[in-house]
């Protein structure tokens, strides 16, 4: 019974890799990890190294091509992370523009920010499906109906408007696939895409604040999230060339606004190039270990 409960765990374990890689080898690596038996749980250290080693397999590591792998799969999560990020945009700006009277002019808000939230959530969704030309050409609409229809969020350069101009060329890429590349798989897609949004979730604004509690607080909050990330990105650095591009919406909207506070602004283009030097970095030291 011990035995049984034992393996139920390392079989939720072993999920961490994808599925045809667990199709050949589950069995092998169970009795492995079974071998020492008589307990509930499996061992911590075991734990992780099961779940870095399902995050590498996911990044190539097990491919006959893992650098390009890496660099097409990381630049198609750049895209759905890109979108992802600019529909989130879109939507708090679009209540918050309810909130504080766009309910008197409800057909204007809609015209400003409606058709941008839509076709980015429509390329984000063809991207989930699978389709990919689709999504090309939702994100060609969000750029040109938008812009057609309302000047306003090209003119102020809102991270919505650059968000499918960013994802466009990625997109482009993605349209054909390398052979012995695999495609995305939708639950691991979506896991990085969540992982992505929560580091533009940190309170970094809370640094500013007067009360040291709060900048304290702030503080942790940001170096736990930080390298709760990074922990999963040196194992799987498509993480990191997913980010990457997400930290250039804001500092782009404030180039075309004319607002490029350094004190705001760097930080996010550093972190940007910060992520793709350390995905090269550590794709360099893999293939040398190899």
């Amino acid at each position: 019974m011990t035995d049984d409960i034992l393996e139920r765990r390392y079989r939720a374990l072993l999920r961490s890799y994808p599925a045809g890689y667990r199709d050949e080898r589950a069995d092998e690596l169970l009795e492995i990890l079974l071998a020492d038996s008589g307990r509930r749980w499996p061992e911590p250290r075991q734990a992780l190294a099961l779940v870095r080693g399902g995050l590498r397999v996911r990044a190539g590591s097990a491919s006959p091509r893992p650098g390009l792998v890496l660099l097409w799969q990381g630049l198609q999560l750049a895209a759905v992370a890109v979108l992802a990020l600019g529909v989130l945009v879109g939507i708090d700006d679009l209540v918050e523009a309810f909130q504080f009277g766009g309910l008197d002019a409800p057909l204007l808000v809609l015209q400003d920010l409606g058709p941008n939230v839509f076709f980015n959530a429509a390329a984000l969704a063809a991207l989930f499906l699978g389709r990919q030309r689709l999504a090309v050409g939702f994100a060609v609409a969000a750029i040109v109906v938008q812009t057609a229809i309302s000047q306003y969020l090209f003119a102020n350069g809102m991270p919505q408007w650059w968000a499918p101009v960013l994802a466009l060329p990625l997109l482009i890429i993605g349209l054909r696939r390398p052979a012995r590349v695999a495609p995305l798989e939708r639950g691991n897609t979506a896991l990085v895409t969540v992982g992505v949004l929560a580091l533009h979730l940190i309170p970094v604004g809370e640094f500013w604040r007067v009360d040291p509690v709060v900048r304290i607080t702030a503080l942790v909050v940001t170096v736990a999230a930080v390298a709760v990330f990074l922990w999963f990105a040196t194992a799987d650095q498509r993480l990191l060339i997913a980010a990457a591009p997400t930290f250039l919406l804001d500092p782009l909207h404030r180039a075309m606004t004319g607002s490029l506070d350094a004190l705001q602004t760097w930080p996010s283009v550093a972190a940007g190039v910060a992520l793709v030097a350390f995905a090269v970095l550590l794709a360099s030291r893999r293939r040398a270990r190899a």
